[in-house]
């Protein structure tokens, strides 16, 4: 009980400490503003029909568009480029936790903060369609519309596109919402976690190089028609949905597990890691 109450307790400081820093505020509002591009020109087709859409399907629209995901991710990679969050109260940390203990305080927190950003992008967007929206689980005509253009009209004329007809069929607009959530929260922890395994074992750059090339690499083998093997193409669980139905097992496996991975790796080679170095190095 102790370890755990030590254990939150880290969790707290180094949410207090990080938040003071202007990084992590411009990379949660980078979160915040990247999508508003998308997001305005979903507003406008909708105002060009003259139906109104539901106040979630912002969010669901505007994630599944794939260039908008390159973008989101970036303020995330921002947010979480000091990592592993060394600093002065570091060293009596891991004397009261221990290497291992207080790795999974890191990863707790990655996961803490990868909510935050999730809810960051995902809010405003529901705030903003307030007006032109209504509440449920309903999706709208627009949106219909919107997914039954495979001539891509709509999206030359408003520079916004969601051909997942599929999904729709699979499920309800709440469902569909929690789902990109959830699908659009693993990715961006995953690649957090990549960006610090590789800064705690490595040091200098080379987690926020690796994690880098994992995500922008995803967009090149999607335009090779290698999509399912690019782990951007997981955070958008509407590339799951056939005609049979979801298949929101396949994303969420794939990325808990690799995650999982991580977390063995790092526990694993832990002990090898000189934090009195990088304490000093840090200060």
């Amino acid at each position: 009980m102790k370890k755990l109450q030590s254990i939150l307790q880290i969790i707290r400081n180094l949410l207090l400490y990080e938040w003071t820093d202007k990084r992590v505020i411009m990379g949660f509002l980078a979160g915040m503003a990247v999508p508003l591009y998308w997001l305005k020109n979903f507003l406008d087709y909708a105002a060009g029909t003259g139906e109104p859409v539901n106040i979630l399907e912002a969010f669901v629209v505007v994630e599944h568009e794939y260039k908008s995901v390159m973008f989101l991710v970036l303020g995330w990679f921002l947010m979480v480029s000091d990592a592993p969050f060394i600093n002065g109260n570091t060293y009596y940390s891991l004397c009261r936790t221990g290497k291992r203990s207080w790795n999974m305080t890191m990863v707790l927190y990655l996961l803490v903060q990868g909510a935050i950003y999730t809810a960051g992008v995902a809010l405003p967007m529901v705030i903003m369609s307030l007006p032109c929206g209504f509440a449920g689980k309903m999706w709208s005509d627009p949106v219909y519309l919107l997914s039954q253009d495979y001539t891509m009209s709509q999206s030359a004329k408003y520079g916004i596109s969601f051909l997942q007809r599929d999904m729709m069929r699979s499920m309800n607009m709440l469902e569909a919402f929690l789902a990109t959530a959830l699908c659009f929260f693993l990715y961006v922890v995953l690649m957090g976690l990549i960006l610090y395994t590789g800064n705690l074992l490595l040091g200098g750059i080379w987690g926020i190089v690796a994690a880098f090339i994992v995500h922008a690499g995803g967009f090149g083998l999607r335009f090779l028609g290698f999509g399912r093997l690019a782990l951007a193409e997981y955070a958008c669980p509407g590339n799951f949905a056939e005609a049979g139905g979801m298949h929101l097992t396949g994303p969420v496996a794939v990325m808990a597990l690799l995650a999982a991975a991580l977390v063995v790796i790092q526990c694993y080679l832990i002990d090898k890691v000189d934090f009195k170095e990088q304490v000093h190095v840090q200060e």
